[in-house]
């Protein structure tokens, strides 16, 4: 049942996740940054009933009124998703536990960096790195003054190690299939995973248990992910998903066209991180 917890998560999430692909959005486009709405084609400062998240976007009936350039679908949806995931997260950490702030910031900085990898197929190194040091801060002080044990901060530092080590390993045998985005964003997830299995389980082995996991769930996700769009690629004539990177005058096949891995694995991440104990029943 929904409480004040839960419901009061919804506009939090909201806001969020509008300050955040705000930011995110200026970041792909080198726009100054700054705590003012602006439109990303001709710079023109956005009213405040024209910031609000998602009723925003359809004041402005999805375009610029300056310059009538359009304004992605993406960022209401990102919004939306956000919210649910606050409240959904939310629910699944008791609602009134502080450890909610650790899901909270990788539900913020997933989505974000979602989109930004499926937009523009980057991992943008000003979001990824301010994610990890604010995760290994918080987790620092709630293993300190919530568990008071400075174990769970280690071994989610192995974990993080661990999830590197391997994304690392296989760019290296084969670095066409991976770019240095998703390895620099391995430390995040790998960071998260293991917090989860040391903070609530106590025990290391766990926390490797489900970082592995989660590593096994993103790549399920993203192979699925590739074959639904690989599919609509085959009966849309519009390219989906189309790669920033690949030369317009040259048709690139549909079996080599990039897909973004990122995605996948934050959602992988997202699996362990709500239902590590159903992870953990199918984990080796």
């Amino acid at each position: 049942m929904l409480t004040l917890q839960a419901i009061l998560a919804i506009p939090v999430g909201l806001l969020a996740e509008g300050f955040v692909t705000m930011l995110a959005d200026r970041m792909l486009t080198d726009t100054r940054l700054g705590l003012r709405s602006r439109c990303s084609e001709c710079g023109v400062s956005l009213p405040l009933a024209e910031t609000i998240p998602v009723l925003g976007w359809f004041r402005r009936g999805g375009s610029c009124r300056d310059c009538d350039a359009s304004i992605t679908v993406g960022d209401p949806i990102a919004e939306v998703v956000i919210a649910v995931l606050f409240v959904w997260v939310v629910l699944r950490y008791d609602q009134g536990d502080t450890l909610v702030v650790i899901p909270l910031i990788l539900v913020v900085a997933g989505v974000a960096l979602s989109v930004t990898d499926l937009t523009a197929y980057r991992l943008l190194d000003r979001l990824v790195f301010p994610t990890f040091w604010l995760s290994l801060l918080a987790m620092e002080m709630l293993s300190i003054l919530k568990l008071e044990r400075l174990e769970a901060l280690l071994g989610a530092v192995g974990s993080a190690v661990g999830y590197s080590l391997f994304l690392f390993a296989f760019r290296f045998l084969k670095p066409a299939a991976m770019g240095s985005g998703d390895v620099k964003l391995a430390p995040v997830l790998g960071l998260h995973t293991g917090w989860v299995g040391t903070a609530f389980f106590d025990d290391t082995r766990t926390a490797f248990r489900l970082t592995f996991g989660a590593l096994l769930a993103g790549m399920f996700v993203f192979l699925a992910f590739s074959l639904v769009v690989t599919t609509l690629r085959c009966f849309v004539s519009a390219d989906i998903l189309p790669d920033p990177l690949d030369d317009p005058d040259e048709a690139t096949p549909l079996h080599r066209a990039a897909v973004p891995l990122g995605p996948g694995l934050i959602v992988g991440t997202w699996m362990v991180v709500l239902y590590p104990d159903a992870v953990l029943a199918v984990a080796p």
